[in-house]
């Protein structure tokens, strides 16, 4: 069983906010940027798309910013990756397209 705070694909971080209720508000080749449209005052959250891995940090953060509580979040994660997934740079699963 992989850790409960591993390192995922941007992809899949960016679908778990949406499933959260988060909308994309902009895009560019290096970030997403998600908000909330139920909390139209907060700060968007930032989602780096580069990189086969989110860093643990940046999703901490992003999870802190969007305030998904952690076992909705391990909920979220099984639901778009699966409950078994842990990463192998080889057989890496594509994020789910959005």
């Amino acid at each position: 069983m992989a850790p409960a705070v591993a390192p995922i694909p941007p992809g899949a971080m960016k679908a778990i906010l949406e499933l959260y209720g988060f909308k994309l508000i902009a895009e560019d080749e290096f970030n997403w940027v998600l908000g909330d449209p139920a909390q139209l005052e907060s700060e968007p959250v930032i989602i780096p798309r580069i990189g086969d891995l989110l860093a643990v940090d940046v999703m901490m953060q992003a999870l802190i910013d969007s305030k998904i509580p952690f076992g909705l979040y391990l909920t979220l994660k099984a639901k778009v990756l699966g409950d078994d997934w842990s990463y192998n740079a080889k057989a890496a699963p594509e994020p789910p397209k959005h």
